[in-house]
């Protein structure tokens, strides 16, 4: 990426995103044995993953599958293609990275998962960026970095490494990688844009594209190139309408699905998926692991797991019943909606006191989770929370480092503050 315009994008005062458009920056310091805190957190919680999702996708009773996929209110025409999914091995449909947010204590106790990230993780360009902010910062021989600061982050060389298992795996080469994006998200487009430059790094020859999702016209409303589409037998199709069969997309699955049922589309989109013609990262299983119902699924199964507890706060089903959902609703809870993305429609309350709210932007239809409160830790102002990335598999996949993100409410949105940090076990105020 061009160094001038990502400078440019990071440091624009009126977005406030990355520190270094602050009056003041500041970055957040941890020790080494809180590096390897977050570390152990992640490893474990990726493994917790793989448990729940093995136990999601059995049956002990016919149907079994198919009323926890009710329960999240997935679509039902797309059961048989997310089933597929995780079932399938020849090959397997892999997972490239998943980002764990956790509320890490100031202060001792493990580090709390407050949701799971897994089928559209952004904030890969951020983890990267933070990377080369520290090397300037060394390179400038900045006096507030403590002695011996270093990075929790291996993110470009663990993404570059899986992505070339993956396509190797898939066999793609000699067929297009196509990168579905927003083409009105500017992080969107980098995110697509950091991957192909991975991807070309390497020796593995693959040809990528990007295409938009909507029709991109002139000035003057002339059709300059198409968006995607879909052909008449549910494959989607590039901007030249040609079949895409390895896509990599930001383009969230309920957006996704919603498009292709306005088309009247949607059985013949879902038979394509069963089939697995088409691959897809991040794989369809991945729509059962960001989905926050699955959190009450989650506390259900490990509450009392001695290795996994630690790690959880209590959730459960709004729209369940008993003394545990009572109590939780009667003291500080935040409530969040199944499918809502980057705090929207999620609120904090004090049993019947509302603390604080976003915009629900339509979500929340599908249903609600209760989760317990925990305090985010504070730095210059900012409530923050870690985003810390496990890449690979869930059970045998390695932590690539985290990347934090900022907001003055306790519901961290969309327009956050991106801060970067350091590790050194001397103690400095940040700056």
């Amino acid at each position: 990426m061009d160094n001038a315009y990502q400078a440019e994008v990071l440091a624009d005062k009126s977005q406030k995103y990355w520190v270094e458009a602050l009056p003041n920056p500041f970055f957040v310091q941890f020790s080494s044995d809180e590096e390897q805190k977050i570390a152990d957190a992640t490893e474990a919680l990726g493994a917790m993953c793989q448990e729940f999702l093995d136990w999601f996708f059995s049956e002990d009773n016919p149907g079994d599958v198919d009323a926890r996929l009710r329960a999240l209110c997935i679509k039902p025409a797309y059961w048989e293609a997310i089933k597929a999914s995780w079932d399938r091995t020849q090959p397997e449909d892999l997972s490239l990275y998943v980002r764990f947010d956790l509320a890490v204590p100031e202060w001792d106790g493990p580090p709390k998962l407050l949701e799971i990230n897994g089928e559209t993780p952004l904030l890969g360009c951020e983890t990267v960026y933070q990377w080369n902010w520290l090397a300037d910062m060394l390179e400038n021989q900045a006096g507030d970095l403590p002695p011996g600061a270093s990075q929790a982050n291996e993110f470009w060389d663990l993404v570059s490494d899986q992505l070339d298992a993956i396509i190797r795996t898939y066999g793609t080469n000699g067929k297009i990688f196509s990168f579905l994006v927003d083409e009105r998200l500017n992080e969107d487009i980098e995110m697509a844009a950091q991957l192909i430059q991975m991807i070309e790094d390497s020796s593995i020859g693959q040809y990528c594209q990007v295409v938009f999702l909507r029709d991109q016209l002139d000035e003057r409303g002339n059709l300059q190139q198409r968006g995607i589409g879909m052909d008449n037998e549910g494959y989607l199709v590039d901007h030249t309408n040609h079949r895409m069969p390895f896509i990599w997309k930001i383009y969230d699955w309920s957006d996704l699905q919603n498009d292709v049922e306005a088309m009247g589309k949607t059985d013949l989109f879902a038979k394509r998926l069963v089939t697995g013609e088409v691959k897809v990262l991040e794989p369809l299983w991945k729509q059962v692991l960001s989905n926050k119902g699955s959190l009450a699924f989650i506390w259900a199964k490990f509450k009392d797991h001695p290795t996994y507890a630690p790690y959880l706060l209590e959730t459960h089903f709004e729209s369940g019943v008993g003394a545990e959902v009572t109590k939780l609703l009667c003291k500080q809870h935040v409530r969040k909606p199944f499918l809502g993305l980057e705090g929207v429609a999620t609120t904090i309350s004090d049993g019947s006191l509302m603390l604080e709210s976003r915009e629900s932007f339509g979500y929340g239809e599908e249903g609600f989770v209760i989760q317990e409160y925990t305090p985010l830790p504070t730095a210059f102002d900012y409530y923050y929370m870690v985003g810390s990335w496990l890449v690979g598999g869930l059970e045998d996949g390695k932590p690539a480092g985290f990347i934090i993100r900022g907001d003055k409410s306790q519901i961290t949105g969309r327009h956050c503050l991106i801060i970067p940090h350091v590790v050194s076990d001397h103690l400095v105020a940040g700056y």
